[in-house]
């Protein structure tokens, strides 16, 4: 995976989603949990979880155009 590839897909995530790209930096980036992603955010673990997911799936369809 290139990384400045990456950097331009959360960077499109961003404009899409705002929260999604956070928990992604969260989570890929700093290795947080979800619980203490959704302490940070204001939101319950569940959606951390779901987030994560649906944004995974985005960057892996976004990265996978290349």
């Amino acid at each position: 995976m290139d990384l400045i590839d990456l950097g331009d897909a959360l960077e499109r995530l961003g404009e899409l989603d705002s929260r999604q790209r956070r928990i992604v930096e969260l989570k890929f980036f700093y290795g947080f949990e979800h619980e203490e992603i959704a302490e940070l955010l204001g939101i319950s673990a569940t959606t951390s979880k779901r987030e994560w997911k649906a944004a995974k799936l985005w960057l892996l369809r976004e990265l996978s155009r290349k």
